[in-house]
């Protein structure tokens, strides 16, 4: 069945992030608190679009991300919306329950592959296993008690490490990034029992960093810094070089 191999950046720049379709960052062009569509005419039509979107472009936009997400046709996407249907519960959840059911999509939540269509290329070409039996069907729907393994040969073992190692080490940068957060500082110094309290403190504006208040709790702290909190009518200075490295 036929799929979309066109450009894929081009659809998260319309939609939105979909991790599922690219690994790659849509850039956002932004004018004032705006996001300026794609396309050379995009601050055109930033300023012809009417103010606010229909239930309509709403209800588009929210099946048309599902749909290229898990790289759906339209024709298989009636299929799961009509078999959803005919299921007892709510449709959507179970909609969504038949989607990540799917083994392309288990396949890729595993970190086997970095998206949907590295998924499927990888059961395609036989390198996944579902119950030690072979299967090349992306589509295939597993249910609760399957084992998704790989294929005991080199090529396939090889693939699926290189794809793992690629995952630590994005994780690995994260985490990193992460503890030097300026949330993250502040439950560090213990400053705060709970990160839900120190992203409290930022959004009411009583942190400041270098003599300049701070709104973004992923502002990334310097070692140079010095945070400033202001609490029951008192001024507090911590240096971060003394709980960062």
């Amino acid at each position: 069945m036929s799929r979309y191999l066109g450009p894929r950046l081009r659809i998260s720049r319309r939609l939105g992030k979909l991790r599922g379709l690219t690994r790659k960052k849509p850039f956002r062009r932004v004018f004032g608190e705006k996001v300026i569509p794609p396309g050379q005419h995009g601050l055109t039509k930033l300023f012809k679009r009417k103010s606010g979107e229909t239930d309509y472009l709403i209800r588009l936009k929210v099946k048309q991300r599902l749909r290229f997400n898990y790289g759906l046709t339209e024709k298989q996407f009636v299929k799961y919306v009509r078999q959803a249907k005919r299921a007892k519960g709510s449709t959507g959840l179970v909609l969504l329950q038949l989607l990540e059911m799917r083994l392309d999509n288990i396949v890729f939540r595993l970190n086997m592959a970095p998206t949907i269509p590295a998924a499927r290329q990888l059961i395609s070409h036989g390198h996944i296993r579902v119950n030690n039996q072979k299967v090349n069907i992306p589509s295939y729907i597993c249910q609760p008690k399957d084992i998704i393994s790989v294929s005991m040969k080199q090529q396939s073992l090889k693939l699926v490490n290189q794809n793992l190692q690629e995952y630590y080490q994005r994780m690995r940068f994260y985490k990193k990034r992460l503890e030097k957060t300026l949330a993250y500082v502040l439950f560090k110094m213990k400053m705060t029992p709970t990160m839900a309290n120190a992203l409290e403190l930022i959004n009411s504006g009583k942190i400041q960093v270098n003599n300049k208040r701070i709104s973004m709790p992923n502002y990334i702290c310097q070692p140079k810094d010095v945070i400033s909190i202001f609490s029951n009518g008192a001024l507090r200075k911590f240096k971060v070089k003394d709980y960062v490295n």
